[in-house]
């Protein structure tokens, strides 16, 4: 999968750019035991109203090691609402 193969370019800090701008940075980079990097959860929105979105890595479109800013597909106001927890799988 291209985008798993992305994420492993990521660190954490990295700033994520949506599609419509700057949406955060990276908190933590959640891997799987079997297919490497899964999700980024992302550190989002002002101090005291601070939201931790989890993303997909299919939601990954490029990382840029260079200016150190991870690239995702959809609109930040979207992405800003996505759920703070990991799904559960069984």
């Amino acid at each position: 999968m291209v985008s798993t193969a992305l994420i492993h370019a990521a660190q954490k800090g990295d700033q994520v750019v949506a599609e419509d701008g700057p949406l955060g940075q990276v908190d933590r980079i959640v891997r799987s035991e079997s297919s490497g990097p899964s999700y980024v959860v992302v550190s989002a929105g002002p101090m005291l109203r601070r939201r931790y979105p989890v993303l997909h890595c299919t939601l990954v479109t490029r990382v840029d090691r260079r200016s150190g800013k991870l690239y995702v597909r959809g609109r930040r106001g979207s992405l800003e609402r996505l759920s703070e927890s990991l799904p559960i799988v069984i």
